[in-house]
């Protein structure tokens, strides 16, 4: 097991035992001069993210001594290279600063039209998840709507969960065709930019169908987001999992400027779906993770 997952399987465990909410834990740090977004408890939890820094690993010595750990349970649990205190490779949301600067150089690579000339009002994402608990393929279907001028593609930005060679691969597309696509030098986001059949003006709407699949190589996916920059009508996320590896653990969560909310989901049937409507800007997403 990584370092990021047996840390993160420590912490979910600490916490199940004792009986303490995140949202509790999150406000006995901050009294004991150890203040942590409730995001990064999270990420932390879910094994999305791990301590990175003197900062993070300070709060999670807090997070021992408040859990009545040993000192070392936890951080014992994280590779050496965060120890040390190394920066880890950024992931969502786009606040993030390199996220940011690199999705908008991608969007200038791409020669993409601007972001204020499209709306997204409707979003459907249907993702299958394999035996291996990773992302298999993603089927999204998309309204959008022209909100200057004539729109005649649309671009799509993908971020990795670490940085790598690969890129998700697009076909089936319906409503428009591939039209180009980018590799950042970073390596960790890509773009493709989708020409639509029939371009629309101001106030019009399209809708297009695509398939995201993900190739040999590619860095495991335990996650399905979707970034809106504006409100949408609809956003929905519907994960199916292969019913031979149903995850241990589950999680929705709802991420904008001015708050953050996640919730555990039951796995039992075997699919998970959030749905949002008038939701934007922000991210939406559900991730998942195994304790074995």
């Amino acid at each position: 097991m990584g370092g990021s997952s047996a840390f993160a399987a420590a912490l979910r465990m600490a916490i199940s035992e004792r009986g303490v909410s995140l949202s509790g834990l999150h406000s006995q740090l901050k009294e004991d001069g150890n203040p942590v977004s409730m995001a990064t408890l999270s990420y932390w939890r879910s094994g999305d993210r791990h301590p990175e820094g003197a900062h993070s690993l300070s709060v999670v010595e807090g997070i021992e001594d408040r859990l009545g750990l040993d000192r070392g349970h936890l951080t014992s649990q994280l590779g050496p290279s965060s120890r040390l205190g190394t920066v880890a490779p950024p992931r969502l949301p786009f606040d993030e600063e390199r996220v940011q600067r690199e999705a908008d150089e991608t969007l200038a690579a791409l020669r993409a039209a601007p972001q204020d000339a499209l709306r997204d009002l409707s979003t459907q994402m249907t993702v299958h998840v394999g035996i291996g608990g990773t992302v298999e393929r993603v089927v999204t279907r998309a309204l959008v709507q022209s909100t200057k001028g004539v729109l005649s593609e649309v671009p799509l930005i993908d971020a990795a969960p670490v940085e790598t060679d690969e890129m998700p691969v697009i076909s089936d597309v319906k409503g428009g065709r591939l039209d180009r696509e980018y590799l950042h030098p970073g390596r960790l986001l890509s773009g493709v930019v989708i020409a639509l059949d029939e371009p629309i003006s101001t106030g019009g709407t399209t809708l297009f169908e695509f398939t995201e699949t993900f190739p040999r190589g590619y860095p495991r996916k335990q996650s399905a987001w979707h970034a809106t920059a504006r409100a949408a009508r609809e956003s929905l996320i519907w994960v199916h999992f292969h019913p031979d590896a149903l995850p241990a653990w589950c999680e929705s969560y709802a991420e904008t400027e001015e708050d953050y909310v996640s919730t555990m989901l039951s796995v039992k049937s075997g699919a998970v779906h959030l749905a949002r409507h008038g939701f934007g800007p922000g991210v939406l997403g559900v991730r998942w993770g195994y304790d074995e």
